[in-house]
């Protein structure tokens, strides 16, 4: 098994971390396992002597009559509970850039056979969230500031294009509920807590496209918000900087929402996004 560079950050408490440290080629070590909410890491090293079985590419093929060999379907289904555990985890923050995801560990965390697992992680490779280093383990990408600033760009687009659609789609009901998700956003970000704030904003994000009946537009920006997630807990050491005199970036949204202000609704979000770019790049600067 990989050691791994850095330790993840995690937003509950989680066993005292482990201190990386090197090792000659030849020692080994005891596996240490550090658990955040829907993922494992393992920080520790292989012997030289022993057999890598934990890389996506290494494991050996199950055997007939496994679980997730069953049926087609069955497999299908726990490949897919794996993929939507594993992905939420890089979504909402769980995970930092340059952590492997170790196979065995992990399936054993999510209480499910490698065979699903190894699949949910190639499919996320497949989508970029995920990338696999030299010895076949999945990892969660390096952020460039040159790719960073394309990925915004793009997330500004769609983001902007969901808002204009929920002005035209969105109940009084969903823009009521967006505006409690909103309150409990900004309390955890008024007392700093980056976790549960990250939380709260996935779902808002989230609500936006479903009240603007985008199903499609959803998926595309889950696709970026798995590449942009990591790098908010690189800053979770960091406070947040404190909220102006209109509040929340949400806040200008709602409003416009509540018009029915299409132009007002697309800046809003607009203004939100760059509000979010703007810790991130200090953060992939400071890094």
């Amino acid at each position: 098994m990989a050691l791994l560079e850095q330790q993840p950050a995690s937003p509950i408490a989680t066993p005292a971390p482990v201190v990386p440290q090197r090792h000659d080629a030849g020692q080994s070590l005891t596996a240490a396992r550090v658990v955040a909410p829907d993922i494992v890491y393992e920080a520790a090293t292989h012997s030289a002597s022993e057999p890598l079985h934990d890389t996506i590419s290494d494991l050996p093929p199950p055997l007939v009559g496994e679980l997730t060999l069953e049926t087609d379907q069955f497999r299908g289904s726990l490949c897919q509970r794996a993929y939507v555990q594993i992905r939420k985890s890089l979504i909402t923050s769980t995970i930092r850039p340059g952590h492997k995801l170790i196979l065995r560990p992990l399936a054993a965390e999510l209480g499910l056979s490698p065979t699903p697992v190894r699949e949910a992680l190639l499919r996320l490779v497949s989508e970029h969230a995920l990338e696999l280093d030299e010895r076949g383990s999945a990892v969660v990408p390096v952020m460039t500031l040159s790719g960073f600033r394309e990925l915004i760009e793009i997330r500004g687009d769609l983001e902007a294009r969901a808002a204009e659609r929920a002005v035209q789609h969105a109940s009084m009901e969903q823009i009521d509920q967006l505006e409690r998700i909103n309150d409990r956003c900004v309390d955890f970000y008024e007392r700093n807590d980056h976790a549960d704030m990250l939380d709260a904003n996935a779902s808002f994000h989230r609500g936006i496209c479903k009240a603007a009946d985008a199903p499609l537009l959803l998926r595309m920006l889950e696709g970026l918000w798995t590449r942009i997630g990591p790098l908010y807990a690189m800053g979770f050491d960091k406070k947040l900087p404190p909220l102006g005199p209109a509040g929340h970036p949400h806040r200008g949204l709602i409003d416009a929402l509540r018009r029915r202000d299409v132009e007002a609704a697309r800046q809003a979000a607009l203004v939100d996004v760059e509000y979010g770019n703007q810790i991130l790049e200090a953060t992939l600067l400071r890094s």
